[in-house]
C-alpha cells in the first residue's frame, strides 16, 4: 500500500534527528548578533519540514488556486443552470372526419299511371244506369246495365246487395248479402246486364228520382242513374202499413 507524502517525510525527519549528534556540554549562551545567528539547528529543521509540508499540500491534487489552496478563498462552486424543460405538446387535436356530403336523389320523373291489373273493381271503375222499368204482379221490375269505365281490366262478382234508394240516398228496400258468387271479368268498356225486381213497399212517399244501388262485396256502392230525375214510382204495399219490402236480382251478364 503507498504511503503518503507527509508520512515519508515524518520517516525521514525521524531518520534524521536519529543520526544526530548531541553536544559534550550544554552550548554556551550567546549574545544574539542577528537574527539568523540565534537560529539553532532545531529551528533550521522547523523552516526545513514546514517547506515540505508546504509543497507536499501544494502538490495535493484539487488543491490548485481557485479550488480551496492554502491561503486563497475558496472559489464559488457554478450553481446548475434550470433548464426549462419542454412542455409536453398535448397530442395531435382529433380532427373531425369529415361528413360525407348527401347524395341528392333525384325526383322520379312523373309517368301516366300504368293500366290496373285484373283485381276488384272499384265503385270508380264502374257505371250503372237504368234503361227501363217493368211492373209484373205488384211488382217493379229494373233493367240495368253495368259499364266498365275504368283504364283497366277488373273483376266484379255476378250477383251484389241490391237496394231501392229515393233521391236523397236513403234506403226504400234493402236487400240481403248473396250466400255464394260467380266472378266475371271487364275490360275497359266492356257492358254487363241484370234484372233487379222489388216488391212491396209500404213506406212513406220516397223523394225523386228513384233507384237501385248494388253494395259491392269489397265495400262501397254503385248507384244507378235513374231513368228520369222525376221518376219516383215505387212498388205497391201488399201488406200492413210498415211491413217490410223485398229486393233481388238476376246475375250479371253479356
Amino acid at each position: 500500500m503507498d504511503r503518503s507524502p507527509v508520512d515519508r517525510i515524518l520517516e525521514e525527519w525521524n531518520a534524521v534527528t536519529n543520526q544526530a549528534r548531541r553536544p559534550d556540554s550544554p552550548p554556551r549562551r550567546a549574545t544574539v548578533r542577528s537574527g539568523l545567528a540565534g537560529a539553532g539547528l532545531a529551528g533550521a529543521s522547523l523552516l526545513v519540514v514546514g517547506a515540505l509540508i508546504a509543497v507536499v499540500w501544494l502538490g495535493r491534487p484539487g488543491t490548485g488556486p481557485g479550488t480551496g489552496s492554502v491561503g486563497g478563498s475558496p472559489s464559488t462552486a457554478p450553481s446548475p443552470t434550470a433548464t426549462a424543460l419542454p412542455t409536453p405538446s398535448a397530442g395531435p387535436s382529433a380532427t373531425p372526419a369529415p361528413s360525407a356530403a348527401p347524395v341528392a336523389t333525384p325526383s322520379p320523373t312523373p309517368t301516366e299511371s300504368p293500366p290496373r291489373t285484373a283485381g276488384a273493381c272499384e265503385p270508380v271503375d264502374l257505371a250503372a244506369r237504368i234503361t227501363s222499368w217493368e211492373g209484373a204482379a205488384g211488382s217493379r221490375i229494373a233493367n240495368v246495365e253495368l259499364t266498365n269505365t275504368g283504364s283497366g281490366s277488373c273483376s266484379i262478382r255476378t250477383l251484389d246487395r241490391p237496394q231501392l234508394v229515393d233521391g236523397k240516398g236513403s234506403v226504400l228496400i234493402d236487400g240481403s248479402n248473396p250466400s255464394a258468387s260467380a266472378t266475371l271479368k271487364l275490360a275497359p268498356g266492356d257492358v254487363v246486364k241484370a234484372l233487379v225486381r222489388d216488391s212491396n213497399y209500404c213506406g212513406p212517399d220516397p223523394v225523386a228520382p228513384v233507384s237501385v244501388a248494388f253494395v259491392l262485396r269489397g265495400g262501397g256502392r254503385v248507384v244507378a242513374t235513374p231513368v228520369s230525375p222525376t221518376d219516383a214510382t215505387v212498388p205497391p204495399c201488399n201488406g200492413d202499413p210498415g211491413s217490410p219490402g223485398s229486393i233481388d236480382m238476376q246475375a250479371w251478364a253479356r
